[in-house]
């Protein structure tokens, strides 16, 4: 007797881990870009600050009128404002890149994703509950915001479950 197929002629076996290898595969992408937006958020409104008052200084010294000083205050608010737009961008773009370098090194994954301390991970994102999908999931630019604005509010239950995720990767074996 065959085992019974789907109309992909894949086992319910393959499906499962299948699915499994999708849903790592999603922990790890989601999880690195978030903490890459994370990151250069920080580095730009550090820029952002130091620039200000770099500028401010020099200015100063140099004798500039204060609506001079003002003006270009006022140039270095609308770059901050435009960033998340070009962040939403660097964002996708990201997401892009990431799951261009999963599907190439698949292969060369999928024994390493055989280890059983990958599993974790998603155990991890299955204890928290967030008004969003999971980080399982293959996330949409809207749901990435989401969980965005949540780590800049400092929102106690993901900063814990990113701590728990962060210490889960440093323990994965490595290709």
């Amino acid at each position: 007797m065959q085992p019974k197929t789907n109309s992909k002629n894949t086992t319910p076996h393959q499906q499962n881990t299948q699915n499994r290898e999708t849903k790592i595969l999603n922990v790890i992408s989601n999880t690195s870009i978030l903490l890459m937006s994370v990151v250069t958020e920080a580095f730009s409104k550090m820029f952002t600050k130091l620039s200000k008052e770099m500028t401010t200084a020099f200015t100063t010294g140099l004798g500039a009128p204060k609506d001079t000083i003002q003006e270009i205050h006022g140039e270095t608010d609308d770059i901050q404002k435009d960033f998340p737009k070009q962040m939403r961008e660097q964002l996708l773009a990201m997401k892009t890149e990431i799951a261009t370098q999963l599907r190439e090194k698949k292969e060369k994954l999928t024994s390493i994703i055989d280890d059983k301390r990958f599993d974790e991970g998603i155990a991890i994102i299955e204890r928290y509950k967030f008004n969003l999908p999971k980080l399982s999931s293959n996330l949409d630019e809207r749901s990435l915001l989401g969980y965005i604005k949540l780590l800049q509010e400092n929102d106690e239950q993901l900063t814990k479950m990113f701590q728990e995720l962060l210490e889960w990767m440093k323990n994965l074996p490595q290709p």
